[in-house]
């Protein structure tokens, strides 16, 4: 049986379709949080895909208890720096930042990042005392250096984190860690689940074919094939938002739910093919392995948030074997 139709291949949810405002993206949304408090997302750098050998503990798989072969992919997660701390209120149910602090003790390169940097450590301390009863979250500007992840990239990158947990405690842990750096197994471990978020690849301006799947015309189509055959009738007198049209296509903020940690290794060395990553090279820092495939290209920013929607937990996988190019 032929089929006469098929899904349309682009989402008109993800309307409209430009580029990303920035490489670091933004999280737009922190999950509820009760524990001891922590920040609930990590900033790493994508290395490249693996296949990675495990035992599979998906509770009623066809193949738990036994090994599979599945791709996997390395972040590479050099330490950040909490050069800041953000505290916000509340105005008409909105949050509404109330000032920030930054610390003086760190490295050069983020004064440099920072426009008017300016250093308000003391002062600001004694005056979060004063907002204690205003604050409702509190947030670390966590900065990440690329040279630690031996990428060439001078500049680093600044992203903002909430801290989980009462105000109070959150108040004292982010206080305790101004200046100092976070490592990536303060925030995760092996066996949890993480909301990716990145940048996807992108591909610039294409057409409505690759675009939104648009079947190609037959060959005697006299004003092109590659086209829509009509982008609307006489009413309405406009052309709908559904009608595809060409445009940017990747270099688009995307979010992916519940990525399993498989493995957090200190020596990324243990991880690195023979011969490299291709367009990374050897992994000279701690780095993360994740289960499956996650958006963009080899040393694109990536974060690392507690999942929205976290599944059931599952035992921690077995990682048996890896190094084999994906």
């Amino acid at each position: 049986m032929v089929k006469d139709s098929k899904p349309r291949a682009g989402s008109l949810a993800y309307l409209p379709g430009c580029r990303a405002s920035r490489l670091v993206p933004r999280v737009k949304y922190w999950p509820p949080y009760e524990g001891d408090p922590k920040p609930l997302a990590f900033l790493g750098y994508k290395a490249g895909h693996l296949t990675t050998f495990y035992i599979d503990t998906t509770p009623n798989s066809p193949t738990q208890g036994q090994e599979v072969a599945k791709a996997s992919t390395i972040v590479v997660t050099p330490p950040m720096t909490a050069a800041g701390i953000v505290v916000y209120g509340e105005d008409d149910g909105a949050l509404k930042e109330l000032m920030r602090v930054w610390s003086r003790d760190v490295p050069d390169v983020i004064v440099r990042k920072i426009p008017n940097w300016r250093p308000n450590e003391e002062e600001g301390l004694k005056k979060l005392e004063s907002l204690k009863d205003q604050i409702v979250e509190v947030r670390i500007l966590g900065v990440a250096l690329p040279k630690l992840a031996a990428l060439s990239k001078k500049k680093p990158d600044l992203l903002e984190v909430k801290v989980g947990g009462e105000v109070e405690k959150a108040l004292e842990y982010a206080v305790s860690k101004l200046g100092k750096q976070i490592e990536v197994d303060e925030v995760f471990k092996p066996g949890d689940f993480v909301d990716v978020i990145a940048v996807t690849r992108g591909k610039g301006f294409q057409g409505v074919v690759k675009r939104w799947g648009v079947t190609i015309l037959p060959r005697k189509k006299r004003k092109g094939r590659r086209v829509v055959g009509a982008i609307g009738g006489r009413s309405p007198k406009y052309v709908p938002y559904t009608v595809p049209r060409p445009g940017q296509l990747g270099y688009h903020r995307r979010t992916e739910f519940n990525k399993r940690i498989l493995l957090i290794e200190g020596d990324g060395g243990k991880l690195t093919p023979k011969g490299g990553l291709p367009h990374f090279g050897v992994i000279r820092a701690k780095c993360v392995l994740v289960e499956g495939t996650i958006p963009g290209t080899p040393k694109r920013p990536i974060v690392m948030r507690i999942p929205a929607r976290p599944p059931p937990a599952v035992k921690v996988p077995e990682v048996t074997f890896t190094g084999i190019l994906a």
